[in-house]
């Protein structure tokens, strides 16, 4: 049997997450981008985006599409939302783009659902954090990249938050 390698962590604070969403609404600003609905797969993206949807003062749409804790994909609910805000600035957000697969399969369904209207669209990308080393290329704006010399494994707080002692 190999050895195991003991993987480092990140415990990504709140403060942190805050911090680095006003990064981001720093770089939307100077590209002069502002969404007009901000959507996102649950369970990541919903503080991020909700976040940022009350900033922007706009909707925030969310949707189940989980590729890392069994294969779930609500396509219904993702054209749903696609169809009501097909003129809009659309800004889908993540908290992470690590290996590209749930970005990757969102943006595939987006631009199989734009069609031959594929140039009309008008979608941005959004997460906290981004790897060099992911599949998808295309994230528009982020606040930290991680690389292959920093690639913790990222605890977000809204994951671990319990780290008190519960009263007996």
């Amino acid at each position: 049997m190999g050895e195991e390698t003991e993987v480092s962590k990140l415990y990504y604070d709140y403060e942190t997450l805050t911090g680095d969403l006003q990064h981001i609404v720093r770089d939307m600003s100077v590209a002069q981008y502002k969404p007009d609905v901000i959507v996102g797969p649950g369970r990541g993206a919903y503080f991020p985006g909700v976040m940022l949807s009350h900033y922007f003062d706009v909707p925030f749409e969310g949707f189940r599409w989980q590729t890392r804790d069994g294969l779930l994909q609500d396509e219904s609910t993702l054209k749903h939302i696609l169809d009501k805000h097909q003129n809009d600035n659309i800004l889908i957000v993540d908290d992470i783009n690590d290996t590209g697969v749930t970005l990757l399969s969102i943006d595939d369904y987006v631009f199989a659902w734009a069609g031959d209207n594929v140039v009309d669209i008008k979608v941005n990308y959004a997460t906290l954090l981004s790897k060099s080393t992911s599949n998808f290329g295309q994230v528009d704006f982020y606040a930290r990249e991680l690389t292959p010399d920093f690639d913790p494994w990222v605890v977000f707080p809204y994951e671990q938050w319990w780290n008190f002692k519960e009263i007996e």
